[in-house]
């Protein structure tokens, strides 16, 4: 299996914090973002990591892992992360665990979602409480995202909340097998619209039938880092949280 690490953005919310570096490089608790997943490195095949935004400095922070594949978006400030997933295409030969840059969670979610034997996504329950930490009411309707699903499948995902707010959200992680991944690409390639966001992406084509997507319910420890706000909370909250020591001794 591989993991595909979707780095490229810039960022802009954080302001000043990454004016001189990529977003997974600012520090939350004298950590960098992304070196609360790096434990969990050691057990894919393959890192892929999508660049963009300071692509030199990012490559250079992780210039000693070993089994890291490393590619650059190009074109990063006129698309968005779908692009990013996609750029990799060549490089994609097994199942893959595609994972955001600027989140931080408990690792055995990925113990879990690894074992899964379809496309999946976990989705988090406790959404609301954080969401209320970082923005106001208002804010929230904006920010959060409708998700609908049955038993065993997600039904939609992305479209913007019409009337009472979802039990769960989508967490910018994802399992998907190679087959799927594959489709995906050919399908986004076909789009005309090369700025859609992924979950909007996503629930395009599971409605035109792309692939069938899962669902994997956690309330597991999960925040987003995407504004000075969200860098604030997670500050506050990591304070008294040992999930490095956590993570690492999960592996």
């Amino acid at each position: 299996m591989q993991l595909i690490i979707l780095a490229s953005g810039r960022g802009f919310r954080l302001g000043r914090y990454t004016r001189n570096k990529p977003k997974c490089l600012v520090n939350v608790c004298n950590n960098t973002i992304v070196s609360y997943i790096m434990p969990i490195f050691k057990f894919y095949k393959e890192v892929i990591f999508i660049s963009g935004y300071k692509s030199e400095i990012l490559q250079n922070y992780l210039k000693n892992i070993p089994n890291l594949i490393f590619i650059e978006n190009l074109n990063f400030s006129s698309t968005n992360m779908v692009e990013s997933l996609f750029v990799c295409n060549k490089y994609v030969k097994d199942d893959v665990v595609v994972c955001y840059s600027d989140i931080i969670f408990d690792l055995s979610i990925l113990k879990i979602l690894n074992k899964c034997p379809q496309s999946t996504i976990p989705i988090y329950k406790n959404w609301l409480k954080l969401w209320r930490k970082r923005m106001n009411k208002n804010e929230i309707l904006n920010d959060a995202e409708e998700l609908k699903f049955n038993k065993k499948k997600i039904t939609m995902i992305g479209e913007k909340i019409k009337d009472k707010l979802p039990q769960y959200q989508f967490m910018g992680i994802s399992k998907l097998m190679k087959n799927d991944y594959k489709k995906l690409s050919k399908f986004y390639f076909s789009c005309a619209d090369k700025k859609i966001d992924l979950t909007k992406f996503l629930n395009t084509a599971i409605n035109k039938k792309i692939i069938d997507l899962y669902h994997l319910k956690t309330d597991k420890f999960w925040m987003e880092i995407d504004s000075e706000k969200d860098l604030s909370v997670a500050e506050n909250v990591l304070r008294t949280n040992s999930l490095i020591e956590h993570n690492m001794l999960l592996f």
